[in-house]
């Protein structure tokens, strides 16, 4: 295995989600993994706990819903390119709805698909990951740049990056 690469899991790859999910609230959600092509749509990061499960409010009625009632597997993507960050998450989701959560996670922003937190379309949406992948630099994106300019220069690997599999 190459200095490149580094698989990792338990409280490691927890810290790591949490890294990047926090420079990056938004993702790309995938539902209906089996169906080509795969149904994917931005969502906001509403809330992630201690054992990396995140919260999305999403309207009771939308595509993704039905798609997660029909099978709860779902794919997580985010991307940070001003950190050189990327995640890809699969797990598996549930739809429910808690009033006091709902309290908690609604910002004005939400008044954008509901008509205020009591708005009783809001359905919760709790992602528990599984597995993933991880891509990111080890000292940052100016050392990167500046690793794959001197690689560009020496014709040797420049690359100061550094990814693996996830395993919670």
């Amino acid at each position: 295995m190459s200095d490149s690469h580094k698989d990792i899991s338990g409280a490691e790859a927890l810290d790591k989600i949490k890294e990047i999910v926090g420079h990056s609230r938004t993702c790309q959600m995938l539902t209906n993994l089996t169906h080509r092509p795969i149904c994917s749509r931005p969502m906001g990061v509403q809330k992630m706990d201690e054992q990396g499960r995140m919260r999305f409010l999403s309207h009771k009625s939308s595509k993704k819903n039905v798609e997660i009632s029909a099978s709860n597997e779902v794919q997580l993507e985010f991307i940070n390119d001003s950190d050189l960050e990327y995640l890809s998450l699969y797990g598996t989701a549930e739809i429910y709805r808690d009033q006091k959560e709902i309290d908690e996670l609604y910002s004005k922003f939400a008044d954008n698909w509901f008509d205020g937190k009591e708005d009783p379309n809001i359905t919760i949406i709790r992602f528990t990951p599984v597995e993933g992948r991880y891509s990111d630099t080890k000292h940052g994106k100016f050392a990167q740049y500046v690793a794959m300019i001197s690689g560009a220069i020496t014709g040797k690997n420049g690359s100061d990056g550094i990814e693996g599999q996830i395993s919670i």
